[in-house]
């Protein structure tokens, strides 16, 4: 029986099941058996130093162990992510209504950063949001739908188009005056 161990501290169920399912088909397409192969995830044992630098520490509480083992039935989760959101790429209409819900989130809140962007749409958890959401940000600011604001971490893209929660004006009340005789 093969047993791969993988140590590190910071992987989400979801990440444990598709790299132990991608390390065990990788490790079935070179030959081994079916059942034959064992992914076992633990926390670091210890600090990892690179070049000189401490890059992480040892945990205080260790993470729990967890084990993938080959061709079982993935746990079912109680809500799985819409498709766009796990593959590598993006089909166009995808990326249409991506921007559409983006442009609905501007107009909502007149303004947003990359990070509420990704969070308004629900994206925290795809490696691919912060660079297809600038990509989408450049597209709307060379229609010039929005304005960019700001740099780096504080850019901030502000809705120039009609908001649909405008910020109530007051009423403004038309007299007709009346003409003087004499």
């Amino acid at each position: 029986m093969a047993i791969v161990v993988i140590e590190s501290p910071n992987l989400s169920a979801d990440q444990k099941a598709r790299v132990g399912e991608r390390v065990i088909t990788a490790l079935q397409h070179e030959g081994m058996a079916p059942g034959s192969v064992v992914v076992l995830f633990q926390p670091e044992r210890g600090d990892i130093y690179l070049d000189g630098l401490l890059v992480q520490a040892q945990m205080a509480t260790p993470t729990p162990v967890s084990t993938v083992a080959a061709p079982k039935a993935p746990a079912p989760t109680p809500e799985p992510a819409p498709a766009f959101k796990t593959k590598a790429r993006r089909s166009k209409p995808e990326l249409e209504d991506l921007k559409g819900q983006l442009i609905k989130a501007l107009q909502d809140k007149g303004s947003l950063s990359s990070f509420e962007a990704q969070v308004e749409l629900d994206l925290k958890e795809c490696d691919w949001a912060p660079a297809t959401l600038r990509r989408l940000f450049t597209e709307l600011e060379d229609t010039k739908l929005i304005v960019k604001n700001g740099q780096k971490r504080g850019t901030r893209y502000v809705w120039k188009g009609i908001a649909s929660n405008p910020q109530a004006a007051p009423a403004v009340k038309l007299v007709k005056a009346e003409a003087e005789e004499g």
